[in-house]
């Protein structure tokens, strides 16, 4: 029944979304339904010889409601328009290498197909990142992006009070895991904040600043301890590249409230916040530190290549020596079922080895040095809350990653691609904005 509504869903959705590019008008309802889909996506998604007992980052060839929308989009942009580059920047580039430094790994992957899961996901990701890049391309559309991830944060919210109502002590809201419902939310606050804090009129302003104490709230409940340190990190960023490049008396004076608010709010949160980091298990800080020593080790054994893209589930389990602390009669989990090095960056190394790792790392890094030198560039643009924000968000999520596997995760995967995208056609068009050359859409 599930292939069969993927099939009728697959006939509708193509040709719905070709229909959306045909006025530009309509596109931004396109990318709408590109965005909202991440708050029901295990729902709205369907797994191809799938696995679904086991631990890894992809547990079957995916095919989602958001990239059948991101597949009809693009292809109705290229045919309706004329046809763009396939990599349109140089982070994209710095992005193909990685893609290509992960497939050497499969020759030390024990499942090449669990491998094949996680580069159908890959490329599923890439292609998301094109339609918003050509989209913003075509549209200049920004604020109808950043407002559907304002619907996100509003829906994810009322999810994580209906939560608290149940009883639930860490809420995950529409997400798969606090963490990544903490992650989201460390990545696109700031953003709202940074239009709230850098903009002097419209009823705009105000609705961020809603989706902003949204954001906040729902991450905050989540009591993910990285993203509960993570988030207040990111909107400090923010608002002193705020005040060092758009300087003015009413944002000191802003500051005020916001600070109370805040500081209030998390008065209300304090018991459980201090529970939370207190009654910690000690297990949980041990496991994160015998995963890690278990990722090194793989390193360290396939230093080039790595144990296998997305092989993480097979290999840190027996025979395999990389958990050498097992055979001290210190097994984490029962039956071996060790959950997944909680670093995004050791896992990448684990699986896929240093070069991989450093081409990660490179691609990651163009971005976040992209963002800063847009801060300068457009600070005279009502465009500069977007560079200001995400590299407030940046800071929290690559900070929370040394925590948390959780950027490899669907919904964060594709929230950061469209957040790469914005940053790319921003770079691309830096001195056309700066000098009202090319103008913005609202």
């Amino acid at each position: 029944m599930k292939y069969l509504i993927f099939l009728i869903a697959f006939m509708g959705v193509l040709p719905l979304g070709y229909i959306l590019t045909l006025n530009r008008k309509y596109m931004r309802y396109a990318i709408f339904a590109v965005i909202l889909p991440v708050m029901a996506f295990n729902q709205v998604s369907i797994n191809f010889f799938s696995n679904e007992t086991y631990r890894g980052t992809s547990r079957g060839m995916e095919v989602s409601l958001v990239y059948l929308l991101a597949v009809a989009m693009l292809a109705g942009m290229w045919l309706l328009y004329r046809k763009k580059p396939l990599f349109p920047d140089k982070g994209s580039k710095i992005y193909l290498i990685y893609f290509l430094l992960c497939i050497p790994s499969l020759i030390n992957a024990d499942n090449v197909l669990f491998s094949w899961f996680e580069l159908w996901k890959m490329i599923m990701m890439y292609i998301v990142f094109l339609c918003a890049y050509y989209y913003l391309y075509y549209t200049r559309n920004f604020n109808a992006i950043m407002i559907a991830f304002g619907v996100v944060a509003s829906a994810t919210f009322l999810s994580v009070v209906f939560q608290h109502v149940k009883g639930i002590h860490q809420a995950n809201g529409l997400f798969p895991h606090q963490n990544s419902l903490g992650m989201y939310m460390n990545l696109i606050a700031p953003i709202f904040f940074a239009y709230y804090f850098n903009r002097n009129k419209g009823w705009k302003r105000f609705l961020f600043a809603g989706f902003f104490l949204l954001a906040s709230a729902a991450c905050m409940r989540t009591y993910s301890r990285g993203a509960m340190v993570c988030l207040p990190l990111g909107c400090a960023i923010t608002a002193l590249l705020s005040l060092r490049y758009q300087f003015h008396m009413r944002k000191v004076q802003i500051l005020l409230p916001i600070f109370l608010v805040c500081f209030f709010g998390a008065l209300l949160l304090l018991p459980n916040i201090i529970k939370r980091f207190e009654n910690a298990p000690k297990e949980s800080l041990m496991t994160r530190q015998y995963l890690a020593a278990s990722a090194w080790n793989m390193m360290i054994d396939e230093p080039l290549v790595g144990v296998g893209l997305n092989n993480w589930g097979i290999k840190i389990n027996p025979p395999y020596p990389y958990c050498e602390y097992r055979y001290n009669n210190k097994r984490i989990a029962k039956d071996f079922k060790e959950g997944i090095v909680e670093t995004s960056y050791l896992l990448v190394g684990a699986e896929c080895g240093f070069p991989a790792l450093a081409a990660f790392l490179a691609w990651l890094g163009y971005y976040y040095v992209a963002a800063c030198k847009l801060v300068k560039k457009l600070r005279r643009t009502e465009l500069f809350y977007i560079p200001a924000g995400i590299v407030g968000g940046l800071t929290a999520i690559y900070l929370q990653s040394t925590l948390e596997w959780v950027m490899k995760q669907q919904v964060n995967f594709i929230q950061m691609m469209v957040m790469f995208a914005v940053l790319g056609i921003l770079s691309k068009y830096s001195e056309k904005f700066a000098s009202g050359e090319v103008e913005v859409s609202a």
